[in-house]
């Protein structure tokens, strides 16, 4: 079933645009203008999350949210939708159990990583330190071993801690590690509703797995957090993590030169293809894990296979492998692999990698067109293939070419390009 999500807002034009924004997300919306309508809808549709409006006819929206706070009819996360001169209202909300609010006028990247945070906060597993909890790091590496025992020695204090790695190296198998060695066991917390109750230090784990990932306003939040945490008795931690390391991040102009600064002592998680030797035991504990837990069959990696996957380049790291790893189990129910099922499985992940890095867009523009219609046919072919390359996400095709997503998401349906939504239909 999709997740249901009710929106909450006198203007027509800010409901069914924000109704069209999370419908093309895959999310089913309904929309209600007043607080009776909301009321009605709430018991009727059960959403797993309201976006309130502050300011409506009949009853604010702080009211109604007291109201169904004293009613006990909060069931679910509510984010408040606030104007310039709200916030302090919106902020006075949370009081009521509102989980957090998004400001007018409305930046989608924010309300879609708000929405994410809010569900998540409603459901376990889609925290990404909760899914990997019971994945533990695997190898005896000098770089696995040296990892360890940091681990081990920052579990002994809860000071915020930096990682760093390339996608797919494991940082969050890294960060569930570290949050099991902790003497003081603790729930994970969203990063947006825990900045709130930071006045007598932190109370829960928190991990942000990509600094980037956040808007300057939510890097500022978080400055104040990290430095703020310096001197306050903690019972739970912080750990930032990126893709990146300190140099690159300082050439962001999207990073604040601030925040930047703190990876200059990341502890740095390395690469599948830095760690080849613990290749062999990372193949059988994976074989193990979805015999064990997916009731795929036990099959057995040869040497000679063993030796197939140590000599490929996993550009995608620990996800490449385990998903090369997962095929060749469902391959077959023979006990012994064959070096070519680990020979096809490989190149047909080679391949996808190959199409997902595709950075080349060759175009013939007719020379009879016009400045208008040629820079629309540029724009049209240009934002059609980088769509594709995002598997028709919007959220993703924003973020990659770095374009405030309610903007892009108009000039999508200008000219005439499909969305999640349409492709649907």
């Amino acid at each position: 079933m999709s997740t249901k999500i009710l929106i909450v807002d006198d203007e027509p034009d800010i409901r069914f645009l924000l109704k069209d924004i999370l419908e093309d997300e895959g999310y089913e919306v309904v929309v209600a203008e007043n607080a009776t309508q909301a009321s009605e809808l709430k018991a009727s549709f059960a959403p797993d999350l309201i976006l309130l409006d502050i300011w409506m006819p009949e009853m604010d929206g702080v009211s109604l949210l007291k109201q169904w706070n004293e009613q006990n009819l909060l069931d679910c996360p509510v984010v408040m939708i606030s104007g310039h001169g709200t916030v302090e209202t919106a902020v006075e909300a949370t009081r009521f159990g509102a989980f957090d609010f998004v400001e007018k006028p409305l930046s989608t990247a924010k309300l879609l990583h708000t929405v994410n945070l809010a569900l998540s906060s409603n459901s376990e597993s889609s925290d990404p330190v909760q899914a990997e909890e019971s994945e533990m790091p695997v190898g005896n590496s000098m770089q696995m071993q040296q990892l360890r025992k940091t681990m081990q020695a920052h579990a002994q204090d809860l000071n915020t801690i930096f990682l760093t790695g390339k996608v797919g190296s494991g940082v969050q198998i890294w960060v569930s590690y570290l949050f099991s060695l902790q003497a003081i066991k603790t729930g994970t917390a969203p990063f947006n509703s825990g900045l709130k109750s930071y006045q007598n230090g932190l109370l829960d784990n928190i991990f942000i797995a990509e600094v980037t990932d956040l808007n300057m306003d939510q890097q500022r939040d978080l400055i104040t957090l990290i430095n703020h945490l310096k001197s306050v008795s903690l019972s739970g931690r912080l750990v930032v993590a990126s893709q990146y390391g300190h140099e690159s991040l300082s050439h962001k102009s999207e990073v604040l030169p601030e925040l930047a600064e703190y990876w200059r002592n990341a502890i740095y998680i390395p690469s599948l293809n830095e760690r080849i030797e613990d290749i062999p035991e990372l193949v059988e504990y994976y074989v193990t894990c979805y015999s064990e837990k997916e009731g795929l069959p036990y099959r057995h990696f040869g040497v000679a296979g063993q030796n197939m996957i140590r000599n490929h380049f996993w550009q995608g790291g620990l996800t490449e492998l385990k998903s090369v790893i997962k095929q060749v189990l469902a391959n077959s129910s023979n006990d012994n692999v064959g070096l070519e099922e680990i020979q096809q499985f490989i190149q047909m992940s080679r391949q996808t990698m190959e199409e997902s890095s595709a950075n080349v867009l060759k175009l013939s523009i007719n020379l009879d067109l016009d400045m208008r219609e040629a820079r629309e046919y540029f724009e049209r072919r240009y934002l059609g293939k980088q769509l594709e390359l995002c598997g028709n996400n919007v959220s993703e095709l924003a973020r990659k070419i770095g374009q405030e997503r309610t903007n892009l998401y108009r000039k999508l349906k200008s000219l005439g390009l499909q969305t999640k939504k349409s492709l649907n239909e």
